[in-house]
């Protein structure tokens, strides 16, 4: 394994939550050293690839979170910042160098606002204690054949030696993002909730190493969660307006249910959007998206599902091009061509730098004749 995979495996600590009271003495390392250049370039990545969210109010709402937590942080090193990357599957993820990643899968699958202080002060614990610094240097070592008894001969022994330094990495952000959560004023109780929602998603999916990994955290979860009593009442922004949250991530839903189209993920697709459009039923893009969603799921049925969906769209906002195309190619389908006709035509007017613009003309043109 190159150390660049190395370093990509260990960032992607997946599946964190909690929040944690941290002390980190530590002073943060030379920003010139190979780890966080190899940060400074992943993230770059993200970035070309256009997969980062960029949504001016959902990072507000995220940092404010993550500033509420960082205060119960003793540490040198710098507040962290928060990062959206439009992918459905279930991360979370903190680079060496302070940023933290949230995927919109993840995020689609949180209830409140005290299961997100959950995931982020998890992650501010791997940062705080330069977690993912401390498994390079052990790499480092490993690989060179130094100070340690494991990174001998057999290469099994160097990975459960491995595997166990991961694994007290993950208690330590449980542990710890835990006494954060509760120093902040979240619901620690929230914890379980949160866990058995993920503990679902991945029995859904069929990830049995990682079910069987987070049921062993949840247990030991169980018994960190009241063992002590404190006067610090839970006071999230959410108490008393369950939409509150739900509409300050609404942007990153939006952006899931295309992300998990893409994907193939009908079932996530709708889920996203259909929570979307309970907040926004205005919301144009959103009927295109739910249409999509009807329309890729049944493969073809249930078309009148999907007009009426793009339909909505238009109503809402008669001017949007991909409902348009839609509609379009679906009357063209079913070979109503005079009724496909003013959609391409619509389509064609709206869209003058869409890439496919030369296949509707090729519609267009059979429908003319």
């Amino acid at each position: 394994m190159t150390p660049r995979h190395y370093v990509l495996a260990c960032l992607m600590l997946l599946l964190a939550w909690a929040t944690p009271v941290i002390t980190a003495h530590a002073a943060a390392p030379d920003q010139t050293n190979r780890l966080w250049r190899l940060a400074a370039q992943e993230q770059e990545r993200l970035e070309q690839r256009g997969v980062v969210l960029h949504d001016a109010s959902l990072s507000s709402y995220l940092q404010s979170v993550a500033e509420r937590l960082w205060e119960q942080v003793s540490t040198d090193l710098s507040a962290p910042t928060v990062k959206v990357v439009m992918d459905p599957r279930m991360q979370a993820y903190a680079f060496p160098n302070g940023f933290c990643f949230l995927s919109t899968g993840i995020l689609n699958r949180i209830e409140n606002e005290d299961q997100l202080a959950m995931i982020l002060a998890h992650e501010m614990v791997h940062y705080a204690r330069q977690h993912t610094a401390a498994l390079y240097d052990h790499f480092q070592m490993a690989s060179h054949g130094t100070g340690l008894p494991y990174a001998d001969q057999r290469q099994a022994a160097g990975k459960a030696a491995m595997k166990q330094k991961i694994d007290a990495a993950e208690h330590q952000a449980d542990d710890e993002g835990l006494a954060i959560l509760k120093a902040a004023g979240y619901c620690e109780t929230e914890v379980l909730s949160l866990m058995s929602n993920l503990l679902n998603c991945l029995q859904d999916q069929g990830a049995s190493e990682a079910v069987g990994r987070l049921e062993s955290r949840i247990k030991t979860m169980k018994t960190r969660i009241g063992r002590t009593r404190d006067s610090v009442s839970c006071t999230s922004a959410t108490d008393g307006d369950p939409s509150f949250f739900f509409n300050r991530i609404a942007p990153a839903l939006m952006a899931n249910a295309q992300a998990a189209l893409t994907c193939g993920n009908w079932n996530q697709a709708d889920q996203s959007i259909s929570k979307f459009l309970a907040l926004k039923p205005d919301d144009a893009r959103a009927h295109y998206l739910k249409g999509e969603t009807l329309r890729r799921r049944n493969d073809g049925s249930g078309k009148n599902q999907c007009i009426g969906s793009y339909l909505k769209a238009l109503k809402i906002d008669p001017e949007f091009p991909l409902a348009h195309r839609a509609l379009g190619e679906l009357h063209f389908k079913a070979g109503r061509y005079q009724t496909a006709e003013p959609y391409f035509e619509a389509f064609l007017s709206l869209a003058p730098q869409d890439i496919a613009r030369e296949f509707i003309k090729g519609y267009l043109s059979q429908c003319r004749d």
